[in-house]
C-alpha cells in the first residue's frame, strides 16, 4: 500500500476529521461525508440540479444516493468526499479520488454548491484550502481533473486556484441500460461533436501563486 491509500484509510477510520475555514464573518466547515438524511437530501438535490455537468447520468433516488455514499465513497480505498457547511448549514461538497502512482497524482471531483448560497467567493476559498491540504497531507506531485468545457463558471474558479488547461477533447454520449455516459472520442468530419471535456492539471507552485492569506484549521 502507498502513502496515499494509508492516509485515506486513516481519515476514514478516525471519522471525525475536519477542515475549518474562517472567511469574512463566516465559519466554513469541511467534514467527512455521512449517511444522515440531511446529507442524502443535499447530495440528491445537487445531483439532480447539476446532472448536465456529470459524465454519467441515470435515474436518481435517495436510496441510490445513500448506497453511493456508503459503497462508493466510505468503503472505497481511493475516494473521499467532504460536506461543506457554512455556519452549520450544509451547502455543498468537495472530494477527490483515484491515485496515479507513476505521476503521484489524484483527481479532484464532486465539487458542488447549493445555488441558494449566495456568498461570493466561497467555493474559490474552499477549493484553494482543499487543494493545499491534498498536496500537503498526501504529498502529491500534482492534482488532475476534467470538466465540461461549457462549465465556464467552474473553470473560472479553477483558474483562480492556478489550474492549467492541458487539452480540450471531444466527447460523445453513449446510452446503455437507462444510463448515459460521456466518453472521449475521436473528432470526425462525418460526425457532429456535441460537447468537449477540459483536461486540467495543477502543481503546488501554481496554487501557491494564487494563495492569499486565509485563516484555517485542520483537524485530521
Amino acid at each position: 500500500m502507498t502513502l496515499f491509500y494509508d492516509k485515506l484509510n486513516e481519515i476514514k477510520q478516525k471519522g471525525d476529521s475536519s477542515i475549518t475555514i474562517f472567511f469574512k464573518s463566516y465559519t466554513i466547515s469541511l467534514e467527512l461525508i455521512d449517511t444522515s438524511d440531511e446529507t442524502i437530501d443535499l447530495l440528491y438535490n445537487l445531483r439532480k440540479m447539476y446532472r448536465d455537468m456529470f459524465a454519467t447520468d441515470f435515474k436518481m433516488t435517495k436510496e441510490k444516493t445513500k448506497k453511493w455514499i456508503k459503497e462508493l465513497i466510505l468503503e472505497s480505498e481511493d475516494r473521499i468526499l467532504f460536506i461543506i457547511s457554512i455556519n452549520k448549514r450544509k451547502i455543498g461538497c468537495i472530494g477527490h479520488g483515484g491515485y496515479n502512482e507513476k505521476e503521484n497524482s489524484s483527481q479532484l471531483d464532486n465539487m458542488m454548491k447549493d445555488p441558494s448560497c449566495k456568498i461570493s467567493g466561497v467555493m474559490t476559498i474552499v477549493e484553494k484550502i482543499y487543494l493545499k491540504w491534498m498536496f500537503d497531507f498526501f504529498e502529491l506531485s500534482k492534482i488532475t481533473g476534467y470538466l465540461f468545457s461549457d462549465n465556464e463558471k467552474m473553470m473560472n474558479i479553477h483558474r483562480e486556484c492556478g489550474w492549467k488547461l492541458l487539452d480540450k477533447v471531444p466527447i460523445k454520449k453513449k446510452i446503455e441500460n437507462e444510463c448515459s455516459v460521456w466518453e472521449i472520442c475521436k473528432e470526425s468530419s462525418n460526425e457532429k461533436i456535441e460537447r468537449y471535456f477540459n483536461i486540467i492539471e495543477l502543481e503546488k507552485e501554481n496554487l501557491l501563486e494564487n494563495f492569499q492569506k486565509i485563516e484555517y484549521e485542520i483537524r485530521i
